[in-house]
């Protein structure tokens, strides 16, 4: 199929064999919309995942496009997206509004935010609420699995105070503060989790395990639990502990690397209660 084309695609082929097959296919989907049930669970499916996949492979194109090649394929992507809204299909909203600019990564606003600059506020307005949350998050799990931890945090920073994603902003507070544990200094990492109640700390990891992201999981577990052992701290010290020993031993299935980090670890602790912590999850385990 044309999303198991994109995912055996790499950065440095030619990308538009790929993308006028996406456009194709899109634009022709949308002339028989016409003849489909806006209540098909099967037509938001193909179109959801044929929408989300190309947005992907965009985003891992990193220079600009030939004019007439991106006018090309925008006015078709445009063309798709007016056709399916007439009849009340909304599934390529997200791929219409990454095309708006002449490369995933052109803008100028974005650009200065990955530069860690201070574009106007205004600026950095308009281009969220046109981007919406679903798009920039695309762009911060992008650069997390490139493993551009600096720019995804100052990205997802700037997503986590923007009122206006509302409840969408708790996606990227935990991006951020995973990024954080990864480059940042330690004076820096425990500023900012000093920040975040450890209630909030072990839903955040929670959430990033469900997404299937046990190393980010463990990463920001990881931060927190160091924070609770230097600041001697016991508030969810054991949840924290638990789940650090549970994501490390996913991780590391080697007994005697388990045992060696949890050591590292308990180098940490200046309190009874956490190294007896430390204990009962090397027993249990």
């Amino acid at each position: 199929t044309l999303v198991e084309c994109v995912s055996v695609w790499r950065s440095d082929e030619d990308p538009w064999p790929v993308l006028e097959s996406y456009r194709v296919a899109l634009l022709s989907f949308a002339r028989v919309s016409a003849y489909l049930s806006v209540r098909s669970e099967s037509v938001s499916v193909v179109l959801e995942r044929l929408s989300l996949s190309c947005v992907e492979m965009l985003l891992a194109i990193p220079g600009p496009f030939p004019d007439a090649l991106w006018e090309h394929f925008q006015s078709s992507i445009q063309a798709a997206h007016a056709l399916l809204q007439d009849g009340g299909i909304t599934q390529l909203h997200l791929l219409s509004a990454a095309i708006r600019e002449r490369g995933m990564w052109s803008s100028c606003t974005l650009q200065s935010l990955l530069r860690n600059e201070t574009p106007p506020e205004e600026e950095v307005r308009e281009f969220l609420m046109r981007e919406g949350p679903e798009l920039v998050q695309l762009r911060v799990k992008f650069l997390i699995k490139e493993n551009s931890m600096e720019k995804a945090a100052l990205l997802a920073k700037a997503c986590a105070e923007f009122s206006e994603f509302g409840g969408g902003r708790g996606y990227f507070k935990q991006s951020y503060l995973m990024c954080v544990c990864c480059f940042a200094p330690q004076e820096m990492i425990m500023e900012e989790l000093s920040q975040v109640d450890c209630r909030d700390a072990l839903e955040m990891i929670c959430n990033l395990e469900a997404e299937g992201d046990e190393r980010g999981a463990f990463t920001l577990c990881s931060g927190f639990l160091t924070r609770q052992l230097l600041q001697e701290d016991s508030y969810c010290a054991w949840e924290l502990t638990l789940f650090w020993s549970k994501l490390l031993k996913r991780l590391e299935p080697s007994e005697q690397s388990f045992l060696e980090k949890c050591q590292k670890m308990s180098l940490l602790a200046k309190t009874v209660f956490h190294l007896l912590f430390f204990i009962k999850v090397i027993q249990s385990e």
